[in-house]
């Protein structure tokens, strides 16, 4: 037997959750007054303790929204240090591969293009294939059937390498 109630609010709300509540009459709209009130959350605890009743005394004023700050710029070093991290090199051996890599090439701005090309220890092919004037998309090119990047990985030495691609590039 469902509970009676002698307060027709909360007899209306236990048919509401019962899902036998009366349902609007045809015809009839939902209004802006009739939709449920959107609440804004507190930022602060002073915001929470305005919103709660409560007398703290006095607070200290709402912080100033701040734009996000704009992120520092990463040293060069800092930058080939991250992508050897990234690269799974231990923390150790990154930073020192990170001198390496900036010592052998001139460009800073080159070196995420060739860790990728000829993997992160191999800064000494890298900074050979430089020196004769290649570049990262030149190891792309087949040679013989393989391409310069994958005679690379297969432990070719950079020298053969280099005289591969010198070898395709002069005219017949």
């Amino acid at each position: 037997m469902p509970p009676t109630f002698h307060d027709p609010e909360l007899e209306a709300i236990y048919r509401n959750l019962l899902g036998t509540g009366q349902p609007p009459a045809t015809g009839t709209r939902a209004t802006p007054a009739d939709m449920p009130r959107r609440i804004q959350r507190p930022r602060t605890p002073g915001d929470v303790a305005r919103a709660e009743g409560l007398d703290l005394g006095p607070l200290p004023p709402r912080p100033a929204h701040r734009s996000p700050a704009r992120p520092a710029l990463l040293s060069p070093r800092q930058m080939v240090v991250d992508l050897l991290l990234e690269a799974h090199c231990p923390r150790l051996q990154a930073l020192a591969l990170a001198t390496k890599w900036l010592q052998s090439l001139a460009s800073p701005r080159l070196i995420p293009a060739w860790i990728t090309a000829v993997g992160p220890t191999r800064y000494d092919a890298a900074a050979e294939l430089a020196r004769h004037g290649f570049t990262v998309v030149d190891l792309e090119r087949p040679l013989d059937g393989a391409s310069a990047r994958r005679r690379l990985g297969d432990g070719e030495p950079v020298g053969q390498v280099v005289a591969r691609l010198l070898a395709c590039q002069r005219p017949r």
